[in-house]
C-alpha cells in the first residue's frame, strides 16, 4: 500500500504532541501555584465575595445556550456530538467557574476545570472528526473526553495528598492549543470556518494576557481586574467557536392567499 501525503501529516502530528508529552514530563511534578487564588477583585456586592469575577461567568451560560439552541439546525451532523458536549461543557463553565471564585480554592478549583477540560477535548475531537480521523469518531470524543477528566480528576487527587501534579491537566490544555494550528494548515477544510476558529484563537490570546495582568488592570481601570474581563474575552473565543460550526438557513414560512 503507498504512503500517502495524509499518512505524514498524521506522522507529524503525532511525532509533534509525543514530544511535547515527554518534554513536559521530564519535569518534575508541578504543584498548583499557592499565589494562583490572589485575584484582583475582592468586592462584596449583595452579599457575593469576589462579585465580578463570579457575575462575569454568565457570557458562558449564554453562550452555551445559544449553541445548544443551534443544534437542530446544524448542516454537519456527523459532529452533532461533539458539538452537543462542547456546547454543554461551555454552559457549565459558567456554573464551575462561578463556583470557584466565590469561594477561590483548590477543592473549589476542581469544578471550574472539570468543565473547561471537557470543553477543550470536545473542540479538538470536533476538529480532529472534520480533517483528520477517518473512522471511530465518536469513540475519539469520548476517549479524549475520559482523558481530560481523569487529568483534572488526578490534579485534585494529588494536591489532597500534598504532593500536587498539574502535568497531565497541561497537556489536556494546551497539548490541543499547540496541535489544532497543525491541523488547520496542514489538513483540508470540510466545513468549520478557519475564519472564526482563528478569531477564537485571537480572543483567547487575550483571555490569557488579561488573566496574566489581572491586578494590573485592576489599577488602571479602579473598578474591575483583569480576570472578569478575561472570562468575557474566553467567552467571545467560545462563541466563535460555536459559529464555526455551520447551521442550515432557516425555511421561510409559506404566505398563504386570503
Amino acid at each position: 500500500m503507498p504512503v500517502t501525503k495524509e499518512f505524514y501529516k498524521q506522522l507529524i502530528l503525532a511525532v509533534v504532541g509525543v514530544v511535547a508529552i515527554l518534554v513536559l514530563f521530564s519535569f518534575e511534578r508541578i504543584p498548583q501555584d499557592a499565589n494562583y487564588h490572589s485575584f484582583a477583585d475582592t468586592e462584596v456586592v449583595a452579599g457575593i465575595p469576589n462579585f465580578w469575577n463570579v457575575l462575569s461567568n454568565f457570557p458562558f451560560l449564554a453562550v452555551g445556550l445559544f449553541s445548544l439552541w443551534r443544534v437542530p439546525r446544524l448542516s454537519e451532523r456527523e459532529c452533532m456530538a461533539a458539538y452537543i458536549v462542547l456546547s454543554t461543557g461551555i454552559g457549565l463553565v459558567g456554573f464551575g467557574s462561578a463556583y470557584y471564585h466565590y469561594a477561590p480554592s483548590n477543592e473549589t478549583l476542581l469544578w471550574d476545570r472539570l468543565p473547561m477540560t471537557i470543553a477543550f477535548m470536545a473542540l479538538f475531537s470536533m476538529l480532529l472528526g472534520e480533517r483528520v480521523i477517518i473512522a471511530h469518531k465518536t469513540i475519539s470524543l469520548w476517549f479524549l473526553i475520559g482523558c481530560g477528566i481523569a487529568a483534572a480528576c488526578y490534579w485534585s487527587w494529588t494536591e489532597s495528598n500534598g504532593r500536587g501534579d498539574l502535568r497531565p491537566y497541561a497537556v489536556v490544555q494546551f497539548l490541543p492549543i499547540l496541535l489544532m494550528p497543525l491541523i488547520m494548515a496542514m489538513f483540508t477544510k470540510k466545513y468549520l470556518s478557519n475564519h472564526l476558529l482563528l478569531q477564537a484563537f485571537a480572543w483567547y490570546l487575550v483571555a490569557k494576557a488579561l488573566e496574566q495582568y489581572d491586578h494590573q488592570a485592576q489599577s488602571l481601570l479602579g473598578i474591575i481586574g483583569g480576570h472578569p474581563l478575561k472570562h468575557v474575552a474566553a467567552a467571545m473565543a467560545a462563541l466563535c467557536i460555536i459559529r464555526s460550526v455551520p447551521v442550515s438557513a432557516p425555511n421561510k414560512s409559506l404566505k398563504v392567499a386570503p
